[in-house]
């Protein structure tokens, strides 16, 4: 069993849990370790909305567990939502997840985007997630957001504190041998800052826990090596560019190790 951040227990992979239409046939859901940490954030009994959801496995897992009364599925392009189509008739949920074909929040019909308590976009970049929350006004007040991008967390973590979004938590979670970052945060408006580029890298994370120790060493080593290949550039912006990169891998490292 494994234990999500409120304190409720799941298996890794549940086979047990009965399906709606046929009583008789377990479902089977697997869902990698970054998707368990967000299918953990979100509220029991929530109504959840996936946005680029692929292949609707999250959503199944919290119908199937029970996490979730209802949830809607969508994703831009026609291809994902045939297999969403696929796995959620797979599993018989067609009575408890819609599948909705939407460019990020905008086609999305109002009176749904009014009665999710939970969404969750995963599996992007920070960037391409900041984008989709340009339509965070769509949202009702209250809304949770749980947020994993899979690279460029300091844009979306900047666009947040820019928008006045309040950060609940931020979890490192390693997933095979990647870590990846999950946001969890509220559409409650707090005072809109702009955050320093030190404050963008390192987020809410807590450089004592291990995984998150290892993710920000990662980054400030990613960012360092940036930093070596630009100062090599004979282009003085280039160049320019290097000194800021050093600057923050060196203020990433002073974070992690107290230095």
């Amino acid at each position: 069993m494994l234990t999500d951040p409120n304190g409720f227990e799941y298996p890794e992979n549940p086979k047990n849990f009965k399906n709606s239409k046929n009583p008789e046939n377990p479902l089977s859901v697997r869902l990698p370790k970054r998707l368990l940490h967000c299918a953990g954030l979100v509220g029991e009994g929530a109504s959840a909305l996936d946005v680029g959801t692929d292949h609707a496995l999250l959503p199944c897992y919290l119908i199937s567990t029970g996490r979730a009364k209802f949830a809607y599925a969508s994703d831009v392009a026609e291809g994902p939502l045939k297999s969403a189509e696929r796995t959620v008739s797979r599993l018989g949920l067609g009575d408890r997840i819609a599948l909705i074909r939407s460019d990020g929040l905008k086609n999305i019909p109002r009176e749904i985007l009014s009665s999710v308590s939970d969404v969750i976009i995963s599996g992007m970049g920070g960037e391409l997630i900041a984008e989709i929350l340009g339509d965070i006004d769509l949202l009702p007040d209250g809304v949770k957001l749980i947020l994993q991008p899979n690279s460029r967390a300091a844009a979306l973590r900047k666009f947040l504190a820019e928008n006045g979004t309040r950060i609940l938590s931020e979890s490192a979670v390693r997933d095979g041998k990647f870590i990846y970052p999950v946001i969890h945060a509220e559409k409650i408006y707090t005072k809109k800052r702009a955050l320093s580029e030190l404050e963008a890298a390192v987020g809410e994370l807590d450089p004592t826990e291990p995984v998150a120790f290892e993710y920000l060493l990662g980054e400030s080593e990613r960012i360092f090596q940036a930093a070596k290949g630009a100062a090599m550039s004979r282009d003085p912006g280039t160049a320019k560019e290097a000194e800021g990169l050093f600057k923050l891998a060196k203020g990433i490292r002073g974070v992690v190790l107290g230095e």
